[in-house]
Formats: C-alpha cells, sequence, structure tokens
C-alpha cells in the first residue's frame, strides 16, 4: 500500500470510530435530520447573479435558460460517467459572490451531478470559511474515489452530514486548509485529529471534486473584509451535457 493510500486509511478509520462512538439516538443526525444551518438562504435571483459573474452557459439535453431550470426541479440524481461533458471557450475571470451567490451556484448550477445536498458556505468578518451539507458519499466513493475505495478497511454510510471550519484557500489549483472545527454528523472531530497529517490528506484528495473540470484554473480563491469569496481563474464560458 501506497504511503498516501495508508494515510486515506488512517483519515477514514478516525470517521469510522467517531460514528459509531456516538447513540443510536443521535444516528438520524448524520444524514437524515439535515445538515448545520448557517443561516444562508439564496434566492434564484443569486443564482442568476452567480451565473452572470462566471459567464458560464450551460446546456443539459438540449435544454438552456429557464427550460432547463424548470427541469432541474425534478431531475434526479445521476452519475457523471454516463454522460459526455463539453467544456469549451475558456476565459479568465475575476469576481466576488457573496455567500448567497456563492450557495446558490453550487446548488443550482449541476444538482443531478453534484455530490453534496442542501449546501450552505460562508465567511464570517475574521476571513473564517465555513461550510455544511448532506454529503452524498456513495456516489462520491463511485464518482470520484474509486482508486481507494478499497484501501478503506470499515463501512461508511450513504449518506453523511458534515460541517467544517476554518482558514481555506486555493492557490493553482491546490487546497490550503488551517481547520478549526470538522463534524461528522453530531461528533466533532477532536482537535488531536486534525493533525498535519490528516490535513494533508485532505489537501491531496479534496482537489479532485474541482479538477474534475478538465481546464479548470484556479489561480487564487480567497474571502474579503466584506464577507465575499473572491476567485481569480481561467473557467470554461460553454458546458455541454449529452447522455453518451
Amino acid at each position: 500500500m501506497s504511503e498516501e493510500k495508508g494515510k486515506l486509511k488512517y483519515v477514514f478509520m478516525i470517521a469510522f470510530l467517531l460514528i459509531i462512538g456516538g447513540v443510536f439516538s443521535a444516528y438520524a443526525s448524520f444524514s437524515l435530520l439535515g445538515p448545520k444551518d448557517l443561516g444562508v438562504e439564496y434566492t434564484h435571483e443569486d443564482y442568476l447573479s452567480a451565473l452572470e459573474k462566471t459567464g458560464m452557459e450551460i446546456e443539459y439535453k438540449g435544454l438552456t435558460g429557464e427550460a432547463l431550470e424548470e427541469y432541474k426541479k425534478d431531475a434526479p440524481k445521476e452519475s457523471f460517467h454516463d454522460y459526455n461533458f463539453e467544456f469549451s471557450e475558456y476565459e479568465r475571470k475575476e469576481f466576488t459572490l457573496t455567500a448567497e451567490e456563492s450557495t446558490a451556484l453550487l446548488n443550482e448550477i449541476a444538482p443531478a451531478f453534484w455530490w453534496f445536498d442542501d449546501l450552505q458556505v460562508k465567511v464570517s468578518p475574521d476571513g473564517t470559511m465555513e461550510g455544511s451539507s448532506t454529503a452524498d458519499i456513495k456516489r462520491l466513493k463511485a464518482d470520484l474515489y474509486s482508486d481507494v475505495v478499497d484501501d478503506v478497511p470499515i463501512p461508511l454510510p450513504n449518506t453523511l452530514n458534515i460541517y467544517s471550519k476554518g482558514q481555506i484557500s486555493i492557490t493553482n489549483n491546490q487546497l490550503s486548509a488551517q481547520p478549526e472545527s470538522f463534524k461528522l454528523g453530531p461528533a466533532s472531530l477532536p482537535t488531536k485529529y486534525m493533525s498535519d497529517e490528516s490535513v494533508s490528506v485532505m489537501e491531496d484528495y479534496f482537489p479532485r471534486i474541482y479538477t474534475v473540470v478538465p481546464g479548470l484554473e484556479i489561480n487564487s480563491l480567497t474571502s474579503n473584509s466584506n464577507g465575499e469569496f473572491v476567485f481569480d481563474g481561467v473557467i470554461p464560458q460553454k458546458v455541454s451535457v449529452t447522455e453518451k
């Protein structure tokens, strides 16, 4: 086993011990009761504003605009392995997004393929970022982490509420994190387990979530004193999705 996979196994073992250590009466809060509410509520206008700032235009099965928005309301979850994605017309973009715009964009841009439900993100006055969601562990393993699934020696729930808080940034597609708090369902990850080793595993594997878009270049993703997310990078302006 490689050293990298060994570290991943170590982190998953910690997660498992936290899960089985909770009482059964609290188990529902791992996924059934919903993730922690950060107080971020968005509107359709927030999504349209975020989409305009990115400049992206999306076509899904021939649908665009309001027709696509109507379809998304009842769209089932799907694996991106069953679809062809064409990304084109890449441009460098610099923009800021409010917590509402960021939350709207993450939830609405590709809900059929996104691995996180009821996601909220925000920036605190001190620049600390918070994130809360219900992670679809089953689909994450199948879509992004199939190469390491066999190295995880313990079962994990199909869905799991996750909450994180800390100093987070991305530079040249590389994640950098200084976590303050991390929760799996109702259980907080003890500070002693937020070691450099655990953080390095997260920094190695988390980028798969955004680098799944070929050619995406995040020069920097930070925050400002207004509580906004600040983006500088190269992103596709046209996205077309068709069935294989």
